[in-house]
């Protein structure tokens, strides 16, 4: 195939009815790829079965094109790009449920809440109680998501931002700890542990 062909078809391509879609698009900004995407999550989530070992996390498609939803995430090698939140096997990498991250969605059915609690509960909806293990970052993990997770028979793995209020005082950094020291804490079902490394010195 030519470049110019190539092109072309590139620039051609529709996944829906460009009629209607400065009408659905004012409760969806995604309208424009929205049944493409709901069926290609669809095939993700029944195509496979995910091994016990599971991870969120987000991800960066690099894109600079016209898009009212691009983020920034200095962080990231691209920088500038869609941010994909991905529920994926740990094993064989698979991704098993996928949300494009759209900010503030307009009224409507898509309009859904963006907290961490709320965007790993929707993830994990097909899987919940299959005695699998989630491992996320901090963004994601809080004692109250642990606790909700248990009673769906789906254990978690994570580390904890030092402000979050639920972590005892005890647990928190404190210059008296001794280097490479570790401290535990226990209930019936949740453990945590503090670990205290060594200083890097710039």
């Amino acid at each position: 195939m030519s470049c110019n062909r190539f092109l072309f078809i590139l620039n051609s391509m529709r996944f829906d009815d460009r009629t209607t879609r400065n009408y659905r698009r004012s409760e969806d900004k995604l309208t424009a790829v929205r049944s493409m995407l709901d069926q290609f999550v669809y095939n993700c989530k029944t195509s496979y079965c995910l091994s016990e070992y599971l991870t969120i996390d987000e991800m960066l498609v690099p894109f600079r094109g016209r898009c009212s939803f691009i983020q920034y995430i200095p962080s990231k090698p691209a920088k500038y790009g869609l941010k994909i939140f991905a529920l994926v096997d740990a094993k064989s990498f698979y991704t098993g449920n996928l949300e494009i991250y759209c900010g503030t969605q307009p009224d409507g059915p898509y309009n859904m809440s963006s907290k961490p609690f709320d965007i790993v509960m929707r993830l994990l909806d097909n899987v919940t109680g299959s005695n699998r293990n989630l491992t996320c970052d901090n963004w994601y993990t809080s004692y109250p998501l642990a606790t909700e997770l248990l009673k769906k028979q789906t254990t978690i793995v994570g580390t904890l931002r030092k402000n979050k209020k639920e972590i005892p005082v005890d647990f928190q950094p404190h210059k008296n700890k001794a280097v490479n020291s570790s401290f535990f804490g226990f209930q019936k079902e949740i453990m945590i542990t503090s670990y205290t490394p060594k200083k890097i010195k710039l």
